[in-house]
């Protein structure tokens, strides 16, 4: 019976190794590569003509007006007064943002780590009135979010690393 189970114990453990898994060092991988953004590009809030939904966040409902988060992109404002055609009218570019709350005549959201504060007594035309700097955690982007994998080693003289894609390139000189 012992030799039987040393028997099956080493078929498995052989037939988990795979000889085709080895690495050609003259191809390419599918591995991760860090998005960077520049302290400069982070502090680019503008208001702009509206525009499509990138990707839809959080929703909040002032007055005759809806704020809606577009995940790392801004705040599509729109005009509400007609229930049944809402209207957008304006984009406020903020880079980063995944949250929003309004209070009195105030926006409040996130720009990566700082808390911006907007004045929206105009609705269409918000105004920043306040920055308070380093107010969230900055994420750890060392690394990409997966283990067990290939990715572009982080350079940080190319700025902050927002967020990691996955796209096939020459094989990288990282692995997690």
């Amino acid at each position: 019976m012992r030799k039987f189970f040393i028997l099956i114990v080493t078929a498995c453990f052989l037939y988990s190794c795979d000889p085709g898994q080895t690495t050609d060092l003259s191809g390419s991988v599918d591995a991760y590569v860090p998005v960077y953004s520049t302290t400069a590009e982070i502090n680019n809030i503008r208001v702009e003509p509206q525009k499509p939904t990138g990707q839809a966040g959080k929703i909040y409902a002032y007055g005759n007006y809806i704020f809606q988060n577009d995940l790392n992109s801004g705040i599509h404002i729109i005009d509400n007064k007609d229930r049944m055609h809402p209207k957008k009218i304006a984009f406020l570019k903020l880079p980063l943002s995944t949250e929003i709350a309004v209070k009195g005549n105030y926006l409040y959201s996130n720009n990566y780590v700082d808390l911006v504060v907007f004045d929206i007594s105009d609705p269409s035309n918000p105004k920043l009135i306040k920055r308070v700097k380093d107010v969230f955690p900055a994420t750890d982007q060392k690394y990409p979010p997966f283990n067990n994998g290939y990715f572009q080693c982080p350079d940080q003289s190319k700025g902050t690393i927002v967020r990691w894609e996955l796209k096939n390139i020459p094989i990288p000189n990282c692995r997690r």
